[in-house]
């Protein structure tokens, strides 16, 4: 396990139709992965043998709080910009919220600003995905 790796925790929270990940740390080759990995989760439908309390369907928004951000390096723009196109494909949206000027600065250098919505604070990013989750 990497240094990066160990570092880097992502928070999840529900809301209604919207899921809100924080991840906290560099967003590395080493972290990248398991970014990737929880964005493609949040994304997915539910599975068919899901637990009971599951949600049924998969939630239509899905917010990315990037206060916590130290670092998102190219590994990491790969793994958010195939969760975009995921969600895109799929008919859901992702929301960044609270991004530091340097992950701003990597954003807007790689084009990828354009194609993502983003907020100043988290609630105002939770509304634009509810307001997209209910026009599904």
């Amino acid at each position: 396990m990497g240094k990066s790796e160990g570092l880097m925790q992502i928070a999840e929270e529900v809301r209604g139709d919207v899921t809100i990940l924080r991840p906290v740390g560099p967003i590395d080759s080493a972290a990248a992965p398991r970014f990737e990995a929880r964005l493609m989760a949040a994304l997915a439908p539910p599975a068919p043998d899901a637990a009971p309390d599951a949600p049924a369907k998969a939630p239509v928004g899905l917010v990315l709080d990037l206060s916590a951000v130290t670092q998102l390096t190219p590994a990491g723009l790969r793994s958010l910009l195939l969760a975009v196109r995921q969600a895109r494909s799929a008919g859901r949206r992702i929301v960044l919220t609270a991004v530091p000027a340097p992950v701003r600065a990597v954003l807007d250098e790689a084009g990828l600003s354009p194609l993502v919505e983003s907020h100043g604070d988290l609630e105002a990013a939770v509304e634009a995905a509810m307001r997209a989750a209910s026009q599904q």
